[in-house]
């Protein structure tokens, strides 16, 4: 909807919720009747309440003893109700509305679920409320700022289980059903209240007090313990470092076969889609174990962030969502010390906040949003990557211990209501009080203000180097207009150690001679780029191949010099001569962001003059990162080596090695017939058969993920299906993504893989184009769906497609406000790219993609 969202106020401020549901698994229709405790502060004949998609049957609003019936108008377009009234009411009140509804197999709302058991169909029932979909299940006040109480009743077939956020308070039978009612919830927003039934395949556990439940569909038995141990462990590692317990009595982690996000922090109910949640010690994969791991400490660190305590309005969206990407990484480091998910942070969610940030149009961290598709665009890299670095900014700023003291003292203040960025600061304020520096000021301009700074190091007068800051875009470079932030540089230079300086206006003289070298931002702790003049830059690429400078400060040298490159200000070779010559044997995470970055620059320029330079580079890297490692697992070898040994082997197959495709083709073919591998190996030779294969390889991928019921694997061979060289395939595989073998969940995968596969990005836009109007039809705006379609179209490079995708969405049916943001950043970064061939000599050509 285009109209601005209007809250519905302040009047009238609900209490508690009594909900009663009757559902059914055979019909996949619901009726309920709701009745809510409100508080009317002044005398209205109108009370408004959110709903969409439902039947209204009939309202009733009693308040002083006395009811009367209400005549109920909808607006479809502003998703709600109102009850409007002969007589004014004020005061205690209670709404009573009766309603009806569908249970949608879109992912949104109270939806169902299609699963298999024994060669039968069978189905559940479950719901995804954020953000603003209670809506769609229950007439409600549906802002996140109306807390209340909910006391929840649903009645069910026998045999079935019904799932709530709290335990089950009693079962009642009710002529040959079941009546089955929870004890009322803490006060929380609609937003986070579940609604579940189905058949479940259980484990439980226990932490403490704190009751855990696993639940999935029958079938995946085995598959629980493994997650059942990464949540006891973070539990009480969250309740140790916050110093409050988990607020309720129980916890369920439920997978889910058919869910849009990744998980959903519903209190007490989280929400995963299969592969995010279950998975076993001995055959997956470490990088899918740390992503589950990862996955479920995030959802646990928002029962505080977000559920005990959760935001007034979603301009503050990241104070849910950047903290559970910090916390869960830090819970993780801490259980987990063989991870060093430390240094994974880096390549992992400080990388991603640099590449979302550097776009003219990338938002503030809290940015004000107003209709719900606006809100839908904010659940982004920004919210979660961009807020999560800030927040490692700022427990580097304060001290740890004052940062983890200012955290409980916002938890302890605000719990059970509702908060903003400025309650945050004040709390950090007070617990880095000794340390004498001001959070709030610090914290505030890097939340509200978009993009991030680049230094320039150049010569300055008096022999002293001169350090000044601008914004950085990808675009050209160009700077933008002035924006000045505070940028603490610690430092190390030749001949001094190290020092630290902060950069509060434009440009600041150095204490460090012009002829010394100097690394600024000594162990990336801040967001903001450095840029070195080229002696400079030599010198450092020296220390980092002779180890002295290594780490996190070698791949903040790396990572800075390829995003100029890959925006143009430097030519290619002036980059690929650096890793020719300094990075040719790194440690972790410039091995990984060296990986990566040679990737971008092959896919980039695939079928170009400049191609083979790229890869004779990536060749002797991967060569000699695969050497050292070996095919097989040593003794006391560590994770981020068995994710390497995976990353080297990918790329050779890419690159053409031919012994390294024959090897890995032999593994394939003992995979696909049920024998055992390195499973740290399965992707790696699985992406390497699809790259190599032909019509025979993509008839036995597609027939190995129908039967496959690992979540991972399923997955696995699904990817692998975009993977191939051959244009029929890729379109065929466009065909089967939206077949009734691919789950609406992971339909978009497939598209979104061809987008970066250099032969299958040529014909992602013309059949983008052809099929928008579907898919529009198909993904409501809570999936976060629709908007990955638009962001694959970031990959293209020639001005004439630039063109056409531009016209294409401006006009105004081909817009939706979930996706309007997706779409300026697609433009943009198709803009770089541009600018990239052109920077390079390549104006003008476009890649042959096969």
């Amino acid at each position: 909807m285009d109209e601005k969202y209007q809250t519905l106020g302040d009047n009238v401020v609900p209490t508690n919720y009594n909900i009663t549901m009757d559902t059914n698994l055979k019909t996949f229709r619901f009726n309920g009747i709701v009745r809510i405790k409100v508080r009317i502060r002044k005398p209205t004949r109108v009370i408004s309440l959110n709903s969409v998609g439902l039947k209204i049957l009939g309202a009733d609003v009693s308040a002083i003893g006395a009811a009367q019936s209400a005549v109920v108008t909808e607006s479809a377009k502003e998703e709600r109700i109102s009850l409007n009234l002969k007589k004014a009411v004020s005061g205690n009140a209670i709404i009573t509305v009766r309603f009806s509804g569908t249970n949608n197999d879109k992912m949104h709302g109270f939806s169902r679920s299609r699963y298999m058991e024994g060669g039968k169909e069978q189905y559940l029932l479950t719901s995804q409320f954020e953000a603003a979909d209670a809506r769609a299940a229950f007439p409600c006040f549906d802002e996140p700022n109306f807390k209340a109480t909910f006391d929840l009743t649903m009645l069910i077939d026998k045999g079935l289980e019904a799932v709530s956020n709290m335990p089950i308070k009693r079962i009642t039978p009710s002529k040959g059903r079941q009546l089955v009612s929870f004890h009322t919830t803490p006060r929380m927003s609609c937003y986070l209240l579940y609604l579940g039934v189905g058949r479940y395949a259980v484990l439980e556990g226990k932490v403490g007090k704190t009751k855990i439940r696993v639940m999935a569909v029958p079938g995946k038995k085995g598959l629980e313990r493994l997650p059942m141990e990464y949540a006891k462990r973070s539990i009480a590692f969250l309740e140790k470092y916050f110093g409050i317990r988990y607020p309720l009595p129980k916890v369920d982690l439920l997978a889910i076969p058919d869910f849009s996000a990744g998980a959903m922090e519903n209190w007490g109910a989280i929400t995963f889609r299969e592969n995010a949640l279950l998975g076993d010690e001995k055959h997956t994969p470490v990088a899918v174990k740390q992503r589950i791991a990862e996955v479920i400490a995030h959802e646990l660190v928002h029962q505080w962030f977000g559920d005990l305590v959760t935001m007034k309005w979603w301009n503050d969206i990241w104070l849910n969502e950047s903290f559970a990407t910090f916390m869960a990484n830090k819970t993780l480091d801490a259980l987990f010390p063989e991870w060093d998910m430390k240094k994974q942070y880096f390549d992992d969610v400080i990388a991603t906040a640099y590449s979302a940030d550097s776009l003219k149009s990338t938002h503030p961290i809290s940015v004000m949003v107003s209709t719900p598709g606006e809100i839908d665009q904010i659940f982004d890299n920004i919210s979660y990557e961009k807020g999560g670095t800030v927040l490692h900014m700022l427990e580097n700023y304060a001290g740890a211990e004052g940062f983890r003291k200012g955290l409980h003292l916002y938890l302890t203040r605000h719990a059970y209501g509702n908060a903003t960025k400025y309650d945050l600061w004040d709390a950090m304020d007070k617990a880095a009080r000794k340390s004498g520096r001001s959070i709030s000021k610090f914290a505030s301009i890097w939340v509200d203000t978009p993009g991030y700074p680049i230094v320039e190091i150049s010569h300055g007068s008096g022999g002293r180097l001169l350090a000044r800051q601008r914004r950085f875009l990808l675009v050209n470079g160009n700077y933008g207009k002035k924006t000045l932030w505070p940028i603490p540089m610690p430092y190390m230079a030749a001949g001094q150690g190290k020092g630290s300086i902060t950069l509060n206006e434009s440009s600041i003289k150095l204490p460090v001679g012009n002829d010394s070298w100097l690394k600024l931002n000594l162990g990336q702790h801040y967001l903001y780029r450095v840029r070195y003049p080229r002696e400079q830059l030599d010198a450092l690429g020296k220390l980092m191949r002779s180890g002295k400078i290594k780490g996190a400060d070698a791949w903040g040298v790396e990572n800075d010099l390829f995003v100029l490159a890959r925006c143009g200000m430097i030519k290619l070779p002036e980059y690929l001569k650096f890793i020719d010559s300094y990075c040719m044997n790194p440690d972790y995470p410039l091995s990984f962001g060296v990986s990566s970055h040679l990737e971008w620059f092959e896919g980039m320029l695939y079928g170009t003059p400049l191609s083979e330079k790229v890869e004779k580079v990536s060749m002797r890297y991967h060569l000699g990162m695969l050497g050292r490692l070996g095919w097989a697992k040593k003794r006391g070898e560590d994770s981020i080596q068995t994710m390497s040994r995976s990353m080297a082997v990918s790329s050779l197959g890419r690159l053409g090695h031919k012994h390294t495709i024959a090897k890995a083709l032999s593994l394939f073919s003992t995979y696909a017939k049920g024998g055992n591998i390195d499973p740290d190996l399965k992707g790696a030779v699985s992406g390497i058969a699809a790259w190599n294969g032909n019509t025979k390889t993509y008839n036995k991928m597609v027939a190995l993920y129908r039967k496959q019921e690992m979540p991972d694997d399923k997955i696995r061979f699904l990817q692998c299906l975009a993977l191939f060289r051959d244009r029929r395939l890729l379109k065929r595989t466009l065909r089967f993504a939206f077949s009734k073998d691919v789950r609406l969940q992971d339909s978009y995968m497939l598209p979104a893989i061809i987008s970066s596969n250099p032969v299958g990005r040529r014909i992602i836009w013309p059949w983008t184009k052809r099929n928008w109007p579907r898919l529009m039809r198909i993904y409501n705006s809570g999936t976060h769906m629709l908007e990955r379609y638009a962001s694959n179209l970031s990959g293209a490079a020639a001005e004439t497609e630039r063109q056409d995708i531009r016209r294409f969405f401006s006009n105004r049916g081909n817009r939706r406000t979930d996706i309007n943001l997706r779409v300026k950043q697609s433009l943009e970064r198709i803009s770089a790219n541009i600018n990239f061939m052109r920077a390079n000599g390549l104006a003008g050509r476009s890649a042959k993609h096969g």
